[in-house]
């Protein structure tokens, strides 16, 4: 079979939540920045791929631009890297399943978010910003999904950020229940596509996005970014978390744990 069982890619999941935990600090440091600037080139390509679509075709031009976004999830799963988005599903699945402590697990996230954000502003800044991708007659398009992604309020950023992550999340497990190279990357890219689509928020890419608009001159504060950054990344927690990870953990037990409720 090309294909894990559910349980199977749970527990595989799980062991990989245990070796982050080993990680050195130097190491989780590099794998979080290299996540967060993949992401930042998948969404650098949606912006060069949408912002030359002639206006009139709408919301073709998202669709477009969806569609090659995914690359920054479908490199970082072949060549490594901490994701924030993808560690809420993999760190709380370890956790609800006692093979890791809750400080990991903080630790872990705390550590993730902050060398994605590095990573997505590096990539707004040198390539974005001083190269000049994203600014330019790709300025307006830039400028367009910044102030959309600002204009929401809190509550709506944190409901945006968990039907991101249950897309996410979806991606990351899928792509774990899959064996081969192909129906790894079809898992990962259907997804994400989906969720760009719907126009969700996700906090790494907003680390991207938002620092792009700003280096351009777009008249936002930090201060606006730091709000977003938090409560889009609130939403990813409670997506992957409740929506993704304690559903697995509720419905897929492991066998003992079936055998001994069948003989009580």
């Amino acid at each position: 079979m090309n294909s894990y069982t559910t349980r199977e890619a749970m527990d595989l999941l799980i062991e990989k939540a245990k070796t982050k935990t080993k990680l050195s600090l130097a190491q989780l440091v590099i794998l979080g920045i290299n996540a967060g600037a993949l992401i930042a080139f998948g969404y650098l390509a949606f912006l060069r791929v949408s912002g030359a679509v002639p206006q009139q075709w709408g919301s073709v031009a998202t669709f477009l631009g969806a569609c090659v976004f995914p690359i920054g999830l479908i490199a970082l799963t072949f060549l490594g890297g901490e994701l924030l988005t993808g560690n809420m599903l993999v760190m709380t699945l370890a956790f609800l399943d006692h093979g890791i402590a809750l400080r990991d697990l903080v630790k872990n996230w705390l550590l993730v978010f902050l060398t994605n954000v590095v990573g997505g502003t590096l990539v707004a800044f040198f390539f974005g910003h001083f190269v000049g991708l994203s600014e330019g007659s790709f300025l307006a398009k830039t400028a367009a999904v910044a102030t959309a992604k600002l204009a929401d309020g809190p509550l709506m950023m944190v409901v945006s950020g968990i039907g991101c992550n249950i897309f996410v999340c979806m991606a990351v497990f899928m792509a774990t229940i899959s064996k081969d190279f192909l129906g790894k990357m079809f898992s990962l890219w259907f997804p994400i596509m989906i969720f760009v689509v719907c126009g969700f928020q996700h906090v790494v890419a907003n680390a991207f996005i938002l620092p792009a608009y700003y280096f351009a001159g777009g008249g936002i504060s930090l201060a606006q970014i730091g709000e977003n950054l938090l409560f889009v990344g609130l939403g990813n927690a409670i997506g992957g978390a409740l929506f993704v990870a304690f559903p697995l953990i509720l419905l897929n037990p492991r066998p003992q744990e079936v055998d001994h409720e069948n003989h009580v």
